[in-house]
């Protein structure tokens, strides 16, 4: 069972107990583990950014499998169209670069519940509804309850998170949280991604040779265009950093 905030490690150091950690107390190896994890992957994330206009163009199927996007899938469908890659090795790539990093998230939604999916979603393990907290609306609205969400919803957010609209860390941690086991998170999991898989794979196949031809021409200028993702990251943050004061005084 799932508790909100664990106080059985308190010896040792009380440094580690903070608002914007999802642990109470100090922490076991499991936890450690577990939040290296996820701080392993927002950085991996950030770091697949500059590769993709090289890898776009060039090895669409390799940045199926860095990545997991819409839009490398999409591409490697169109490769495929054109004799570049074979179809299966496509739909393969697409499912495994969608599913890598997801039990990492359940894991997390396993270990601290609640307190990791506040984290994920903007606040601190200590916000709820009685603290005057606001609740976001949509889905997102859905998965950061006081309570974990209806089996019904949490499986629907997670066969639906390969689509922009759905916050797919939320909805691998709520699995978690809300108790569901390996196995049959994995299932959901693979058949939300094998059927948005086959759904962007199939998109790029029918577009085929113009969908080749942009991606080609991406990864020609992908020393500028990364430059640019690069610069443009760079000068973001404080925007970022300003906003996040901002809000957090009002």
């Amino acid at each position: 069972m799932t508790t909100e905030i664990r106080r059985d490690h308190t010896r040792g150091s009380r440094f580690l107990d903070k608002p914007w950690l999802p642990w109470g107390g100090a922490p076991s190896s499991r936890d450690l583990f577990c939040w290296y994890g996820l701080w392993f992957v927002f950085a991996y994330s950030l770091a697949m950014w500059p590769l993709k206009p090289w890898l776009i163009g060039t090895n669409p199927v390799l940045l199926e499998v860095l990545t997991g996007k819409q839009s490398a899938i999409t591409i490697a469908g169109a490769f495929a169209r054109v004799g570049e890659a074979p179809l299966a090795l496509a739909v393969a790539a697409g499912i495994l670069g969608m599913m890598k990093f997801a039990w990492l998230f359940w894991l997390a939604g396993r270990l601290w519940g609640g307190n990791i999916v506040r984290l994920l979603a903007g606040g601190s393990r200590t916000d709820s509804a009685e603290t005057g907290t606001p609740s976001p609306g949509g889905i997102r609205g859905l998965l950061t309850r006081d309570a974990p969400a209806s089996r019904w919803v949490v499986g629907a957010a997670v066969v639906l998170a390969p689509l922009p609209l759905v916050p797919d860390a939320l909805a691998f941690a709520s699995a978690g949280w809300l108790g569901l086991s390996l196995p049959a998170f994995l299932l959901l999991d693979l058949a939300g991604a094998a059927a948005w898989t086959g759904l962007f794979t199939g998109l790029g196949y029918a577009i085929g040779e113009p969908a080749v031809d942009v991606a080609e021409t991406i990864s020609d200028h992908a020393v500028w265009i990364s430059l640019l993702v690069v610069a443009g990251g760079l000068l973001l943050q404080p925007v970022l950093r300003r906003l996040r004061t901002t809000g957090g005084r009002s």
